[in-house]
C-alpha cells in the first residue's frame, strides 16, 4: 500500500498536460502556449507552460502549467494543484472542455513535483529524499515562478491536491508560513498563502490505515479469510484486495481500491490503472506535436504518471506525519479537508477519526467548520473527487475561497442535485447568456416596481380627493343642520310667516262667532 499511495501521489495526475522548453533568459512570453492540438476552435483557453530550473548544478527542473482565469473575480486567486489537470482527453485524442474547471474565476497552476515526476526531471541523485527537501524544491520553484510572473505574487494563494499531496501540502504550507514570519524575509518574497485544500489525503497513517477495515464492504471481505492476523497495518489493504478476487473468463478481477463501487478491475492492479482513460492520456501526452506545443522538448523523454525511482527515494524518509503540522498551520490559515465517500485507501472514516483526534488552539474538534478547519464529506465520489463530481468540487472550492457569490452563474451546489456536465458546450456563451438574463430579470423587476409605484400613487391621490370631497359634504350638511336648529335663514322665515297667518285666521274666525 505504501508504494501504491506514493506512486499515485507522485504524479501530475490524470491530465496535467504541460510543460516546457524555455531559453536561459526566460520571460512570460517564452512560456505562452499558442495552440494545443485537439483543442476545439471555439474554446478560449489562455495558458503558459514550461520548465523552471530550480538548481543548475543538479539540472533540476520543475514543470508547470498556468491556466488563466476565464472571468475576473473581485479578488485575484491563485490555486496551486500538485497533481491533476484541467480537462479530459477523448478516445480520438481530442480535448473536451470540462464544465466545472476551477479556472472559471481563479488562476490555476498545475505543478509536476517533486523533481522526477511527470515531465519534471533532474539528475537521479538529486531526487528528494524527505519532506524538508520537497519543501525546499517547491519554494525555489515559487521564487523563480514569481520572478517570471510577478503579477501573481500577491494573489490570494491556495495549495490544493489529493492523496499523497496530503503529506506534501502541509509541509510546503508550513515552509511558506515560516519564511513569511521571518523578519529578514523581504515583503516582496512573502507569499499571500490564505489556505490549503486536501482531498482524500494521506495525512495521519496510523489513524487512517486502520479505518480501511471499518468500511462495511471491506469488513465483509476480510471475514472471508481465515488467516487475518495482521502483523503490520499496511497489510490490511493487501488482504482486502486479495480476498476480493473473483475468477472470470479473462482471468481474475478485484475491487478498485480507489472506488469501492468498482468490483471488476483486473487483479493484481485493483485500481492502479484507474481511471481507465489513463491509456488515452499517455498517448496524448507523448504525441510529438503535443510535446512541442507544451514546450516539453528540453529533455528527451516521455511523460510518466508514476516514477518508481522518485518513490524509492522516500523509503528512508523519517519525516513525521503531516498531521503534526496542522496545529500551527490552523493558527494562521484556513484548511479544507474533503473526502469522497466511495474511496477505500484514504477513506472518509479514517479522515473523520483523524479530525476528531486533532488538536488546534488547545481544543479538540468535531467535524464542523470552526477554528479555520472545514471538513466536507462528498457523496458518490471516489478517491478523486474532482474527477467524479467536478461541479460539486468547484462549488466547494469557490465557497472555501470566498468566491461563493460567483457560483450563482453555475448549476452547481453541494446538495444532492443532479448535475449534467454535457449541458454546456461553451461556457463563455453560456455565461454571456446568463449575464444577459440577469440584466433582463433586473430590468423586468424594476419595471414592475415602477408600475406598482405609479398605481399606488394614483390610488393615494384619488383616495385623497374622495376623502376631501366627503369632508366638504359633511361640513355643509352639518352647517345646514346647525342653521335649521337656530331658526335663522330663509327656511326659518317661511315657517314664522306661516305661523303669523294661522294666528290671524284663528282670530278672524273667533270674531265671527262672537
Amino acid at each position: 500500500m505504501k508504494f501504491n499511495l506514493k506512486s499515485l501521489a507522485l504524479t501530475i495526475g490524470l491530465a496535467t498536460f504541460a510543460f516546457s522548453n524555455v531559453s536561459e533568459a526566460a520571460n512570460a512570453a517564452d512560456y505562452y502556449v499558442g495552440s494545443l492540438p485537439g483543442l476545439p476552435d471555439h474554446v478560449n483557453l489562455k495558458s503558459h507552460a514550461g520548465h523552471i530550473t530550480i538548481d543548475e548544478l543538479s539540472d533540476s527542473n520543475i514543470f508547470f502549467w498556468l491556466m488563466h482565469n476565464r472571468h475576473i473575480a473581485n479578488k485575484a486567486k491563485l490555486v496551486i494543484w500538485l497533481n491533476g489537470g484541467p480537462g479530459w482527453i477523448n478516445e480520438d485524442q481530442t480535448l473536451k472542455p470540462l464544465y466545472g474547471g476551477w479556472n472559471e474565476f481563479a488562476n490555476v497552476l498545475y505543478v509536476d513535483q517533486p523533481v522526477g515526476t511527470g515531465f519534471s526531471f533532474s539528475k537521479p541523485n538529486a531526487y528528494a529524499k524527505n519532506m524538508t527537501q520537497v519543501t525546499q524544491q517547491f519554494l525555489s520553484f515559487l521564487d523563480k515562478f514569481f520572478e517570471i510572473f510577478p503579477e501573481y505574487s500577491q494573489d490570494d494563494m491556495y495549495l490544493s491536491g489529493e492523496s499523497y499531496a496530503g503529506t506534501f501540502i502541509p509541509y510546503i504550507a508550513n515552509g511558506i508560513l515560516k519564511r513569511n514570519n521571518e523578519r529578514k524575509t523581504p515583503d516582496y518574497q512573502k507569499y499571500n498563502l490564505r489556505g490549503i485544500a486536501i482531498g482524500n489525503g494521506w495525512i495521519d497513517p496510523n489513524t487512517q490505515v486502520l479505518a480501511e477495515s471499518q468500511l462495511k464492504v471491506c469488513n465483509d471481505i476480510l471475514k472471508r479469510s481465515s488467516k487475518i492476523k495482521v502483523e503490520e497495518c499496511e497489510q490490511i489493504l493487501n488482504i482486502i484486495l486479495q480476498n476480493s478476487r473473483k475468477r472470470v473468463k479473462t482471468g481474475q478481477t478485484c475491487i478498485n481500491q480507489y472506488d469501492i463501487r468498482d468490483h471488476s478491475d483486473s487483479y493484481p492492479s485493483c485500481g492502479l490503472k484507474w481511471p481507465y482513460e489513463l491509456a488515452t492520456v499517455y498517448k496524448y501526452l507523448r504525441r510529438p506535436d503535443v510535446v512541442k506545443s507544451l514546450h516539453a522538448t528540453k529533455r528527451q523523454g516521455y511523460w510518466i504518471e508514476c516514477s518508481s525511482s522518485v518513490n524509492m527515494g522516500f523509503d528512508g524518509d523519517k519525516s513525521p506525519p503531516s498531521i503534526t503540522l496542522f496545529p500551527e498551520i490552523l493558527k494562521q490559515i484556513n484548511v479544507l479537508i474533503y473526502s469522497g465517500d466511495q474511496d477505500i485507501i484514504c477513506n472518509y472514516m479514517g479522515t473523520e477519526a483523524m479530525i476528531s483526534n486533532l488538536e488546534w488552539n488547545g481544543y479538540k474538534g468535531n467535524i464542523v467548520t470552526e477554528r479555520n478547519l472545514t471538513y466536507v464529506k462528498v457523496y458518490n465520489a471516489s478517491h478523486m473527487v474532482p474527477y467524479d463530481v467536478p461541479l460539486v468540487t468547484m462549488d466547494m472550492m469557490y465557497r472555501f475561497m470566498g468566491l461563493d457569490h460567483h457560483i450563482e452563474n453555475f448549476s452547481s451546489r453541494i446538495e444532492s442535485e443532479e448535475l449534467n456536465n454535457d449541458k454546456q458546450n461553451d461556457s463563455d456563451s453560456v455565461n454571456e447568456q446568463e449575464i444577459w438574463n440577469r440584466y433582463y430579470d433586473a430590468g423586468t423587476t424594476t419595471l414592475i416596481i415602477v408600475i406598482f409605484g405609479v398605481i399606488g400613487l394614483a390610488i393615494f391621490i384619488f383616495r385623497g380627493k374622495i376623502m376631501k370631497k366627503f369632508q366638504h359634504t359633511k361640513v355643509d350638511t352639518e352647517e345646514e343642520q346647525f342653521i335649521d336648529s337656530d331658526g335663522d335663514g330663509d327656511s326659518g322665515t317661511e315657517d314664522n310667516q306661516k305661523s303669523d297667518d294661522n294666528k290671524k285666521k284663528y282670530k278672524d274666525e273667533e270674531e265671527q262667532i262672537n
